[in-house]
């Protein structure tokens, strides 16, 4: 028996207003878009092992699955994804993991450098200070 790869997208949603992400409306649109891009063939080679495995709302960071091979025509279709639930979105691409360990590795490497923009930008002492309590209370948890 033969083992079936996979490859993990990494995407972040950037929506133009405040959008509610939920993995149902994502893979709607991904599927849509291929079905758009690459007709009734595309949607049949990628469905069969299609599947929305994370997506976080709040920080609007998803992980797409799927088999490797068909992997590339969602690559091809995630740039033009517009749209989910009619609102205005852009989906970017962050990272091609071949499993879910290093995908989750990388949003962690990523986060932090996200943070360390933030604290860059804080100008006062007392947002700093604010900004420190608020990273041990997060620890805390």
């Amino acid at each position: 028996m033969v083992r079936c790869k996979r490859r993990y997208f990494v995407v972040e949603v950037v929506p133009e207003k405040s959008l509610k992400l939920t993995w149902y409306g994502l893979k709607n649109a991904i599927i849509d878009t291929v079905r758009k891009l690459h007709g009734d063939f595309g949607v049949a080679a990628t469905t069969s092992g299609f599947q929305i495995k994370y997506c976080n709302a709040e920080t609007r960071i998803a992980f797409i699955s799927s088999i490797r091979g068909p992997h590339q025509l969602i690559a091809m279709a995630l740039p033009h994804v517009k749209a989910i639930h009619n609102q205005p979105v852009v989906v970017r691409t962050l990272y091609l993991a071949a499993s879910m360990k290093h995908g989750f590795l990388f949003v962690k490497k990523h986060h932090e450098e996200k943070i360390q923009e933030l604290e860059g930008k804080l100008k006062t002492y007392a947002e700093k200070e604010h900004w420190q309590n608020m990273k041990k209370k997060a620890y805390l948890r």
